[in-house]
Formats: C-alpha cells, structure tokens, sequence
C-alpha cells in the first residue's frame, strides 16, 4: 500500500521530524544487557514496555518493566528522557520460557505499604505473579497446565482497572481468563480435577466458572473462563470507564463487550486478515485498532460502525496508542477541555509497525481524505439500478468526527461523498492489495481460525452480519507524519508528558524527545 511520506526517501534512518508543535527529536537508544541470548530462536516473543508511576516516602516515580528474551527487567527512571543502561534496578531469567506480556499494578498493604505487583505471562502458558521489587514469584496461575495446556501462550495480560484482586488474560488458543489473586497460594496446587460449568452462552462465546477442587472444598468463584471461538487473540483493552472490553483477534474481527453484563455488544471485521493490537480513546468514544491489512481503523462505539481508515504503513501494524498529551480539546483522563476556535476534541494516536515506521494521526475532520469511488460508474443492464446508484447510496457521514479548526468543511466534505463520477486516486502498489479484496470480504479466514467449529444461529447473526465497508466507502485518514525511524522492527509506542517511547524488535528503546514548550 502506498505511504504518504513526509520529507524525504522512506529507505532514510530519521532521527528527527517536524510537526504543528514542533520538532521531534531522537535522543537516545538504549540497549539494556540481557542475560540469555538465543540467536536459532527465530520467532522469541515481541518485546514489551509497561510504563508506571510507584510511589515511596519522597514522592512518585517513573518506572518501566521491559521484557527481552527471557529477562524481565524493572527500571526505575524519575526522567524518562533521561533514560540509562543504569537505571535498571533488578531483573529475573525465566526458565524454560520466554515472557511474552506484562502489567503492573499499584496496590497497599495492610501496614500502609506500597506494592508493585507485576504479572508475567509466558510461552508454555503460566502466569508469574511477583511482588516488586522483592522479585517473588512463588506464586504462579496455570502452574500444572490443566486450566489451559502448555502449547498455548499467553497472549496478553491486564490487570482490571480499579481492582486489587483481579486480571484477565488472553491465550493463543482463543480463551480468556479472568483470575483472582486468591486463588494463587504458595504451595503447589492440585489442578488435576478442575472442571467447567457453564454460566452463559452468547453469540459466538461461551462462558464458565472453573471449579477447582481444593482439598475437600470447591469454588468457583476465583477464575472465570471466556470461550470466544475466535482463534488467537492478540490483543485486548478496557475502555476508560472500565465498562467495555475491547478483544481482536486473528480471525479478524473486533469485538465489544459490555463487560460487567459479559454481553457482545458490537463487532468490526478488518479489511482483510487478522487484527493485531487495538487501544481505546481517552474518552472511550473510540477504538482504533491495527491489522495485517497495513490499515489502522476507527471504530466508534456510539454509532457502531468504522468512521475512518488510516492508510501508511507497508507491514503489519504491531502497535496503536492515543497521545493524550498532545491531544486538543481533551484531558489525559478523557475529560474534555474548552479551547478558543472549537467545542470538540481532535485526538493524536501514534502506530507503529513491523516496517520500521512510526506515524501520527489527527482524528478530526480537517484530517480526512473525502470518499471517491475507485472506479467510473457503469450502467448494469441486469437490474433495476445503476452502480453509481448503489454507489451513493453507501458513503459515510462523517457528522460524528470532530472538527480541527474554527471552520466547518462538512458542506464541502458531503459534496464529494455524494459525487459518484470520481475517479480512482492515484496510488502505488495497489494492484497486488486489490488482487486480495475478493477474499478479504469472503468467510475464508473466519472457518479456518475458528477451527471448523460448528456455528450456533447466533453466532451468525451476530458475527457473520458485520459488514466490511469497501476502501472507497470509508473516509481516509491521512498520516500527519510518517517516518522510519528503525533498522529493525518496532513492536510499542508510549507516550509521556515530556518524551515518547519507541521499542524495537532487538530490545532497543528509543527516546524521543517532545518539542520545547514556550
């Protein structure tokens, strides 16, 4: 697919880049030493940064956990533009596995003390729950792989927002689990007569309570299984206000839970292949999600439907993330701000991929490239209506996005929508896309992940309904900036205050540093 790059050849290294605010500047990589090297492993897990503030008696810090191979390491970085070989306070070698996700959270104890509590998950499908920085990991979910067998890993892991005792966790298999610090002990424990009992069943999932035996007592209250049929799942997010749970999978489809009523709300299919990483806005009006179609896309959540499609990237995107520092309009809480010129938000997110590229994106609808069909319309002598009727009959409203400016495009902006005589825009290595078109719209992809499993009636309701709008049917969003910025893959973004973070397949972590405030 063709990129839109901004100053200069795309084959360029760039250590610098220019927007509205200013210059972006690269101002650091660091490589932190690992202490197992595995050099035949082609295919180790993609490194992973959790960024999180810790407080003790002198205040709050920033502090990070990166995994590269089998390391786990805790950095601690009061300034992360300062970021530094040496501010790696402790690390563990796992055995036998590699880490694959992570996340941290800020809990009390009964004396008043902060804790870090960090969960690994790994290849052979244990979950490490360790105390930082204490480094204690007596206690491990899945020890004995019977709630879910070794050959499926865990794929992504979160604590739940506002709890201190639950998580929930992702396997390749096409599960999820919802776990409860309580059933971990640190003695082993017997998993061989763990049973499920199902509690509900919806379109296209299933959901049980585990029963784990414990001695002459039972409960199944501590681990909650979500069977989702869907194939690996990648990636999963909670919505800011901790209502909705965002899932996509490698069957390709998006799907929104309401997950306190454990009810499939919405869905989305990618344009073609499977989706590989998905994050919320700050005011959970959105979902934006990347895929193996190159694309990014944008979901909204009120009107249920794609609202606009980002066109850049030429390898799979691995990792999507809103900036909500720079984001106008809008708190980093999602609460919305006031500002001169205009009442709604225009929200940054940055994407990374597979190709070495970051690129930025303005969702407003200054941003937007208007919809024009790829083809002149032709008249069908076998039917009641022309093409360039059905045509116009399918473009987009894009009254829910908001405006950048003081300005409103919208007349302009609903003139080309309704134009059905316009011509394919001119795009490089486009061809070879189309060819996949056919089989991107097809159930091909949806049989295989989900394993030759038979469908209920509502999982074809639900599911095998959703539509995938054709490129000329969406509003493209046009990149803001697109650099490669890496010789190597790049698997996150974050963003801070002062700095966002780059992390490359090798382990490497860039800094980049945020234009100067005035």
């Amino acid at each position: 697919m063709e990129v839109a790059y901004c100053n200069g050849d795309s084959h360029t290294i760039k250590d610098s880049f220019r927007t509205n605010e200013g210059q972006y500047t690269m101002a650091k990589r660091v490589d932190f030493p690992i202490s197992f090297h595995n050099s035949r492993h082609n295919k180790l897990p993609k490194p992973r940064l959790t960024l999180f503030k810790s407080k003790n008696s002198s205040g709050s810090t920033h502090k990070m956990v990166l995994n590269v191979s089998r390391d786990i390491m805790l950095i601690n970085t009061p300034h992360v533009d300062k970021l530094a070989q040496s501010d790696v306070e402790g690390s563990s070698c796992l055995k036998d596995c590699y880490a694959t996700c992570h996340d941290v959270n800020i809990t009390s104890t009964d004396n008043q003390a902060i804790v870090a509590q960090l969960l690994v998950g790994t290849t052979t499908g244990k979950i490490f729950f360790i105390d930082l920085p204490n480094w204690d990991s007596a206690k491990i979910f899945n020890e004995t792989n019977f709630i879910e067998p070794c050959e499926s890993a865990v794929t992504c892991i979160k604590w739940v927002p506002g709890s201190e005792t639950q998580f929930l966790a992702s396997y390749a298999s096409g599960n999820m689990y919802l776990f409860s610090t309580v059933y971990c002990t640190k003695a082993p424990l017997n998993e061989a007569g763990v049973t499920h009992a199902l509690s509900k069943q919806g379109s296209g999932y299933n959901i049980y309570n585990v029963v784990v035996p414990r001695g002459s007592k039972s409960s199944s209250k501590d681990i909650v299984k979500w069977e989702l049929k869907s194939g690996l799942i990648n990636e999963f997010a909670f919505s800011p206000d901790t209502k909705h749970l965002a899932v996509v999978s490698q069957d390709g489809f998006l799907r929104v839970f309401d997950f306190n009523k454990e009810d499939l709300v919405s869905a989305m299919r990618s344009y073609f292949g499977g989706l590989t990483c998905v994050c919320w806005s700050p005011d959970g009006r959105y979902i934006v999600t990347g895929g193996e179609d190159d694309l990014v896309t944008v979901w909204s959540l009120n009107e249920k439907r794609i609202i606009a499609r980002g066109e850049g990237h030429r390898s799979w995107v691995t990792m999507v993330a809103f900036d909500p520092h720079t984001s106008m309009g809008i708190a980093a809480d999602g609460t919305p701000i006031k500002r001169e010129g205009s009442e709604l938000p225009v929200y940054r997110f940055g994407s990374v991929g597979e190709d070495a590229h970051i690129i930025l994106w303005d969702l407003c609808e200054d941003s937007l490239e208007p919809v024009t069909s790829w083809r002149r319309p032709t008249t069908e002598t076998n039917g009641d209506h022309s093409l360039s009727e059905r045509s116009s009959s399918s473009t987009v409203s894009s009254h829910t996005l908001p405006i950048k400016g003081s300005h409103s495009r919208s007349r302009h902006y609903n003139s080309k929508v309704s134009d059905s005589s316009a011509t394919l825009p001119h795009r490089t290595k486009l061809t070879k896309f189309r060819s996949l078109v056919k089989h991107s719209h097809s159930d091909i992809h949806l049989n295989n992940a989900s394993g030759g499993l038979l469908k209920s009636m509502q999982y074809e309701t639900i599911l095998d309904s959703v539509k995938v709008p054709r490129l000329y049917e969406v509003p493209r969003l046009d990149a803001l900036v697109s650099k490669r910025v890496s010789t190597d893959r790049l698997t996150g973004i974050h963003f801070t205050p002062d700095a966002f973070l780059l992390v490359s397949a090798d382990g490497g972590v860039q800094v980049w540093s945020r234009p100067k405030r005035q």
